[in-house]
């Protein structure tokens, strides 16, 4: 007699920037409607754990958008993540902080950075990451050293590399691509109109980026999550290999239940829960 599937439901998070007692209210008011437990969480960047002032300074962003956010609580053990969440990180981000260890590690009990490439193995499923977005005027660059905050701006690290690119490559394949600017090629043209319309206004085949396109081709994830845009957005994309990546772009935490998704993984097949929660 064989035993029965054990279903396993994780959630993805889109942009946080520091409302971290939000996203943890956001999740586990679904989990209590659905009365389904989350076994983790993965989240897209602008996730922005600053511990204090000081980290809250080197990160890239008009002034206006700078705040401190309530991750010190979790930093300081005075409050918790209910389940693992691993996040990569976006454009705005303490990478004073972050880069001290670009591999990647561990911020807290239950948060970790994947670094600005990275890969973790949960339940069955290798999740893969690229943080940051293109910019193109540093991304044939090195990075500097982040010794040098203070003199070089912050937003000389808030895009991915070249090198970081290639590094991605190697990663080989994943199930779960990590991703914060979308992938190039991604809108439906019957939606050209909802993106001319909205708060980043752009012409819906100008959205994303051709390197994040290519780390989805090279990695043929199953599913790729990205944030970045402040929408919520499902499409996916056609591979050369002629297999499909399903694709789900994540709201700002501060819009409510359209910045997350819950996924369902039952003996390998992975699927999005859509019932309400």
């Amino acid at each position: 007699m064989t035993g029965r599937s054990q279903d396993v439901f994780f959630a993805a998070v889109g942009d946080v920037h520091g409302r971290m007692h939000q996203m943890v209210r956001l999740l586990q008011e679904w989990s209590r409607k659905s009365h389904r437990q989350l076994a983790f969480v993965l989240q897209v960047g602008d996730f922005e754990p600053h511990r204090h002032e000081a980290d809250l300074a080197t990160m890239a962003a008009p002034a206006r958008y700078k705040h401190l956010g309530d991750f010190s609580e979790f930093h300081s053990r005075r409050a918790r993540f209910p389940w693992p969440v691993y996040f990569i990180g976006g454009n705005h981000e303490p990478y004073g902080y972050l880069d001290s260890a670009p591999d990647g590690f561990e911020l807290t009990l239950n948060c970790r950075y994947l670094g600005r490439v990275g890969t973790v193995e949960t339940h069955g499923l290798r999740v893969a990451g690229l943080s940051g977005i293109l910019q193109e005027e540093t991304f044939r660059r090195p990075r500097p050293s982040v010794d040098r905050l203070g003199t070089v701006s912050p937003k000389a690290f808030a895009g991915f590399t070249e090198q970081d690119v290639e590094r991605a490559l190697a990663l080989e394949r994943a199930d779960v691509l990590l991703l914060h600017e979308w992938p190039s090629g991604l809108v439906d043209p019957a939606d050209e109109k909802d993106f001319e319309q909205q708060r980043r206004s752009m012409r819906y085949d100008a959205v994303g980026n051709e390197y994040a396109r290519l780390v989805v081709e090279a990695l043929q994830p199953r599913l790729v999550l990205c944030g970045h845009m402040h929408k919520a957005y499902r499409g996916a994309l056609q591979l050369p290999s002629g297999r499909m990546s399903t694709v789900r772009c994540l709201d700002h935490v501060a819009h409510g239940a359209s910045c997350f998704a819950v996924f369902r993984l039952t003996d390998g097949e992975l699927r999005e829960v859509t019932e309400p929660g």
